[in-house]
C-alpha cells in the first residue's frame, strides 16, 4: 500500500469512548504529545473523564512519573465531543474502546470507516470479541486490535493483533508509535481471544474459586500468596522463565504425577454467584469477596494507583527481565 502512514505523520488520535478504558488511552496519548479527540455519547461521561484525567496525571507527576508543568499542556490537547463525525475529523488513528457488544462495535467500526480519512487506522481495545469478523469496512488492511490493560494510562502492557487482512506495515507502525509512548507492546501472530492475560487470568481465577468454594482458603489468604509469591517471582522471570527455574524436569513430572490434578476446566464456582446475587459487584458497591469499609469506589482506586505508580516505577529502574536470547 502507498498510503500507509508513518511514525512523522501521526498528529491525531480519536478515542470512541471515554470509560475506564478510554479515558486513560486519551491521557496517554495526550501526555506524549498528541492531539485527541475524546467521544462519548453524554457530556456527563466527557466531565466525569477529564476530572479523572486531571486528578491521574496530578498523582503520576506526584509519583515522579510526568512532569507536573507539563500536565495543562496535556489536558488542552484533548477535545471531547458527543459526536462521531466530529471525533473522526482529521484523524490518523481511532482507538475503539465501546463495551463487549458485538451490534455496539459493528456499527462504531461502519461510522468510523465513513467518518475517517482514508489514511486512517481503526484500533480495536476489545477483549473476547473478534473485531475482523465483525468489521466490514473499505479499509481492512488499517483494521487492528491494540489492547491496552486498566489502568492503561499506568500499565505498560499492549496486546497488538494482526487481522487476516491488515497490511503488515500499519501493526509495525503501531507497535512502534506504542514503544515511542513508553509501553511494552506484545505481537500475537495471530487472533485469539482473550490474548495472553486475560486466558491466563481465566485460568487463575478457576483455581481461587476452586479454594475458596472448598473451604482450603480465604481471600485474603489467596491474595497474600499470589502478592508474595507468585506475582514477586513472574515480575522478574515471568511465568516461562518460572519453569526454566524450577527446572523443566520438575514440571514434566508433575504433568504426570496424578497428584497434581488441576480444577476441572468445567468447575462451576459458588461463592462469586452468591456475591453477585446480593449485589455485592466489587469496589462499585463497596463489597465484593472484600468489605471495603465504606470507601467510594474513586477512593480505592486512587490508593490503588498510587501503589501501582510505585511499582511502576520500580519496575523502570529494574529494567527488562533476565537476558534471553
Amino acid at each position: 500500500m502507498t498510503d500507509n502512514l508513518k511514525l512523522e505523520d501521526i498528529k491525531k488520535i480519536a478515542v470512541i469512548g471515554a470509560g475506564t478504558m478510554g479515558h486513560g488511552i486519551a491521557q496517554a496519548f495526550a501526555y506524549a504529545g498528541y492531539q485527541v479527540n475524546m467521544m462519548s455519547r453524554t457530556q456527563e461521561t466527557l466531565d466525569r473523564a477529564m476530572s479523572l484525567i486531571k486528578a491521574s496525571l496530578e498523582a503520576m507527576a506526584g509519583a515522579g512519573l510526568v512532569d507536573k508543568a507539563k500536565i495543562a499542556d496535556a489536558l488542552s490537547r484533548i477535545t471531547t465531543c458527543t459526536n462521531l463525525e466530529e471525533a473522526a475529523k482529521d484523524v490518523d488513528i481511532a482507538f475503539e474502546t465501546m463495551a463487549e457488544n458485538k451490534d455496539a462495535k459493528t456499527k462504531v467500526f461502519a461510522d468510523l470507516d465513513k467518518a475517517l480519512p482514508k489514511r486512517a487506522l481503526i484500533a480495536s481495545n476489545t477483549t473476547f470479541l473478534n473485531p475482523f469478523e465483525l468489521a466490514k469496512t473499505s479499509r481492512q488492511d488499517k483494521i487492528l486490535i491494540a489492547h491496552f490493560y486498566a489502568p492503561p494510562q499506568i500499565i505498560p502492557l499492549v496486546d497488538v493483533v494482526k487481522g487476516p487482512e491488515t497490511d503488515m506495515a500499519n501493526v509495525e507502525l503501531m507497535v512502534e508509535l506504542l514503544r515511542k509512548m513508553g509501553k511494552k507492546p506484545i505481537l500475537f501472530k495471530k487472533y485469539v481471544s482473550g490474548y495472553a492475560i486475560s486466558r491466563l487470568q481465566l485460568a487463575l481465577q478457576r483455581e481461587v474459586y476452586y479454594l475458596i468454594d472448598e473451604g482450603y482458603l480465604s481471600p485474603r489468604e489467596v491474595d497474600d500468596a499470589c502478592i508474595w509469591g507468585l506475582a514477586m517471582r513472574m515480575m522478574i522471570v515471568g511465568a516461562v522463565g518460572r519453569i526454566d527455574f524450577g527446572g523443566i524436569g520438575l514440571s514434566v513430572n508433575n504433568l504426570k504425577n496424578p497428584a497434581c490434578n488441576a480444577t476441572p476446566v468445567d468447575y462451576k464456582p459458588k461463592k462469586i454467584f452468591e456475591l453477585f446475587d446480593q449485589g455485592h459487584v466489587g469496589i462499585k458497591t463497596g463489597k465484593g469477596f472484600y468489605d471495603y469499609g465504606g470507601k467510594s469506589e474513586a477512593e480505592l482506586c486512587s490508593i490503588r494507583d498510587e501503589k501501582l505508580l510505585k511499582m511502576l516505577k520500580f519496575a523502570m529502574d529494574l529494567g527488562d527481565a533476565l537476558p534471553t536470547k
